[in-house]
């Protein structure tokens, strides 16, 4: 089966592809909400097709974070996903692979994430830290508060230049994503 990858703009997205974006994260992630993006839409997303079948896809929200006194330019990972009789055939990896190197043509510091499982993501470079997070707490299009000074265990991060992630407390401008 020939897939075709392409980089979408949010704007660009049409009611059909968004209902299938919203088909897939409901078929892939349990309760997710009734819409083709959890918290707030991302900026760009890469969409995988088959056939005009979307197989996969990857959000992808551009943020400029504090760490400690550094300020870093982010490519931040939202919703990875790939069709359940899809998975196993590197679709995910793909997707990683050209976020990494459209992230490079950018000039992006790192690209980030939050995940549960790390096994992917370790192969293609990515590592956990346990700086502590500032982010604005968003639910059901609502600002609900800020969470201050808490280290989830999830956030990874891959560098995509030659920086190394700095320590102190990350205050990431925005909602987790």
């Amino acid at each position: 089966m020939t897939t075709e990858l392409t980089r979408w703009p949010e704007a660009e997205i049409g009611p059909e592809l968004h209902r299938s974006l919203q088909s897939l994260l409901g078929a892939c992630f349990p309760g997710y909400p009734e819409r083709s993006y959890f918290k707030i839409p991302p900026h760009f997303r890469y969409v995988v097709t088959a056939a005009e079948t979307v197989q996969a896809q990857l959000g992808v929200e551009l943020r400029v974070i504090r760490v400690g006194d550094q300020i870093l330019r982010t490519f931040g990972v939202v919703d990875l996903c790939v069709r359940d009789d899809q998975r196993g055939q590197g679709v995910a990896g793909r997707l990683l692979t050209e976020l990494t190197g459209y992230a490079t043509t950018c000039g992006m510091d790192f690209v980030i994430l939050f995940a549960d499982d790390d096994t992917l993501y370790r192969r293609h470079g990515f590592t956990r830290v346990d700086n502590p997070l500032t982010w604005v707490k968003i639910n059901d299009h609502h600002t609900i508060g800020l969470a201050e000074s808490v280290t989830p265990h999830e956030l990874m991060v891959r560098p995509v230049g030659d920086k190394t992630w700095p320590p102190g407390e990350t205050d990431l401008l925005g909602h987790v994503f």
